[in-house]
């Protein structure tokens, strides 16, 4: 249990470093004048905030087992801890999925076909984590989950793989990310094939790292999960992770965006949201309406040659 206090410490820690790092940047791109209630703000606000509070939950509920008797805990407490980690992880993990379909989203210009696709992997995320946690995890006997001397969950007998709550979380992570990044590319690299831009390099590059980190924290857990729950200790810098990621993709359109205001829009001091993409300019999306501010009417091959023409290779 000690070493359990000691990895929830280690995760605050983590979150707090990177809450360092990127505050010159936070507070230029998500706080500047005027202040608005925006999704992508709001977004930014809960994935980077929301793991403090749940560092500081995991560290009191580790806590009040160390600092009483040697006694072995309840299976009720242990129920509890278990519950809160789990909540933890799907809500985590949800908001990154959210501002990553936000981004593909506008990536295809707010397509109907697209936007119900991603409302329908979006509402059965949710609707899965609701009746694993209720149907699954909340009736512990049913699908055998006991708990050691140091209130590490332990999974035995499973009639299929997806009885087992992990193997259905890590499982359900990961085809979203592959779906996400899928279209990403599709996007990104067949359907703009012919253009430059350092928009699409941006969306690939953040596109693969968060498939990259999202996969390695899938394998760790299943890992530790083998081994005799040992996931729990891995629960406090996945979380860290998730934030990490999800404010620096956040962040990185922010700046992108910030750059092509100040060269084109300067006059306008328009505030740009991570939102809408349109013949290669990033503009801003009202919250309320879905509307973008400058839209840009003329066909596609016609602004690119206007606005961002590909330099010629040199030899």
């Amino acid at each position: 249990m000690h070493a359990q206090l000691v990895a929830a410490v280690l995760g605050l820690v983590a979150t707090g470093c990177d809450i360092a790092i990127t505050r010159r940047d936070e507070l230029l791109y998500m706080w500047k004048k005027p202040l608005r209630i925006t999704s992508i703000r709001c977004l930014f606000v809960f994935t980077r905030y929301l793991p403090i509070a749940i560092h500081i939950i995991d560290v009191v509920f580790i806590g009040m087992w160390v600092d009483g008797t040697e006694q072995v805990p309840a299976k009720v407490y242990c129920m509890r801890v278990l519950i809160s980690r789990y909540l933890a992880c799907y809500s985590m993990v949800v908001l990154l999925e959210l501002a990553l379909m936000l981004r593909v989203f506008a990536l295809y210009d707010r397509s109907r076909a697209i936007g119900a696709f991603l409302l329908f992997l979006l509402i059965s995320r949710i609707a899965g984590a609701v009746y694993h946690i209720m149907q699954r995890v909340l009736q512990s006997d049913a699908i055998k989950i006991n708990f050691n001397n140091e209130c590490i969950p332990v999974f035995t007998q499973f009639n299929h793989a997806l009885s087992n709550p992990v193997v259905v979380f890590i499982s359900s992570a990961l085809t979203i990310q592959l779906l996400i990044l899928a279209l990403i590319l599709k996007r990104t690299i067949w359907d703009f094939r012919q253009y430059s831009h350092l928009l699409f390099s941006v969306l690939k590059r953040d596109g693969l790292i968060i498939f990259g980190a999202m996969g390695v924290a899938m394998i760790a857990i299943g890992v530790g999960s083998a081994k005799k729950g040992a996931a729990v200790f891995i629960f406090p810098l996945f979380i860290s992770l998730i934030s990490a990621v999800g404010c620096h993709t956040i962040l990185n359109l922010q700046k992108l965006g910030s750059a092509g205001a100040d060269a084109n829009l300067s006059e306008q001091k328009k505030e740009l949201e991570l939102t809408s993409f349109n013949a290669m300019n990033i503009t801003t999306w009202d919250e309320r309406t879905f509307q973008m501010v400058d839209y840009l009417p003329n066909a596609l091959e016609n602004e690119i040659v206007t606005m961002h023409p590909v330099p010629p290779a040199t030899v």
